[in-house]
């Protein structure tokens, strides 16, 4: 091969997969986001579930009391 070939190759790859790479790189953080707001979605719904379960049982306990004490 001539060396103007080899230099062509140095410096065209470089050039060519630097928008692969920026592609990629938002591709995989795009993912993290989403994960990581899937996980945060699903910790405030179980704490809220876990609150209204809590809530619902307080109100079960008040009502059974009032009742005649079940």
């Amino acid at each position: 091969m001539e060396w103007y070939v080899i230099l062509a190759l140095v410096l065209g790859i470089p050039i060519v997969l630097l928008p692969v790479a920026f592609v990629w790189y938002l591709n995989v953080s795009g993912l993290y986001q989403v994960i990581r707001d899937m996980r945060q979605r699903r910790k405030r719904r179980a704490r809220v579930l876990g609150e209204a379960a809590a809530l619902a049982r307080s109100r079960v306990s008040v009502a059974a009391t009032e009742k005649g004490g079940e």
